[in-house]
Order: C-alpha cells, then structure tokens, then sequence
C-alpha cells in the first residue's frame, strides 16, 4: 500500500496517496468547500454587476448595439468565473492530497513499527523526516523503544 526508500535511516516516502480511501475523502471535501465558496462569491459579483448595471451603463436597455455588448461581455465573465472555480477546486484537491500525506504517511510508519515491536523486534525505531507533523511522538516510540530493548536485554 505504501512505499519507502531509507537514506541515512530516514524514510523517503515518494507515494503520496498511502491512504487513499482517508486522503481523496478530505482532498474532495476540501475541494468541494472551495467550490461552494468560489461559486457563492461568483454568484454574488454575477448579482451585483446585474443589479447595478444602470448605475454602470444608464438607460443601456434603449440601445441594443449596447446591451448585445452587454450580454457578451457578461458571457465573458460567467465563462472566466468557470474556469476560476475548476482552478480553484484542482488546487484545494492537490492541497488536501499533501496536507493528508503529511500526517498519514508518518501514522502509517508508526503502525509499522508498533507492529515490528510487538512481533519482538525491540530494535524497531521510527524515522521520520524532517518537519513531520508526528516527529514528537516517534521521539517517544523510539524512547520506549528503548527502554523496552534495555529491559528485556535484563531479563
């Protein structure tokens, strides 16, 4: 389900969807928070250029060479408010995806290695990258670790 390459006794994780069933639920969560929000503040500005168009463009109904522009220019909009919400929904998946791998991949670690303690390797030590969210509690794993390993090097 995941992959890891160790340098220097450091995970590299290079997959970033080591959970995916957990990462793609909150990246299209995320996502589609995003989405809600950039069409609420599309239909508002939509609205507003709607409501005030008189004040913009007086008496623009009596001309239709003006109100064709109008509409055009409109069809313009509604198209580049499209194309910011699709944007802005792609970024916040991205997002979610890295933001999830950064605490999932280090959990996935840290059950790997409870596991190969509870198998008896009292050897078993976690090694997290740098500025993992969870590098405290693998400094706690790896103290127990320890203490496990000296206790059981008594008996």
């Amino acid at each position: 389900m995941f992959n890891f390459k160790l340098n220097n006794n450091v995970a590299a994780r290079y997959i970033f969807l080591v959970n995916k069933p957990f990462q793609l639920k909150y990246a299209i969560l995320l996502s589609l928070l995003g989405a809600l929000v950039a069409v609420l503040f599309s239909a508002h500005v939509f609205y507003f250029l709607n409501e005030n168009i008189q004040v913009f463009i007086p008496n623009f109904n009596d001309n239709p060479e003006i109100a064709q522009i109008i509409f055009n220019e409109q069809k313009k909009i509604a198209l580049y408010l499209g194309i910011l919400i699709v944007l802005v929904v792609c970024v916040l998946f991205f997002m979610g995806i890295m933001i999830t791998h950064k605490i999932v991949g280090p959990v996935l670690v840290l059950k790997r290695k409870m596991q190969e303690l509870q198998n008896g390797n009292y050897d078993a030590r976690v090694y997290l990258r740098k500025g993992d969210e969870l590098k405290d509690l693998a400094d706690t794993f790896n103290t127990m670790a320890q203490t496990l390993q000296e206790k059981n090097a008594k008996k």
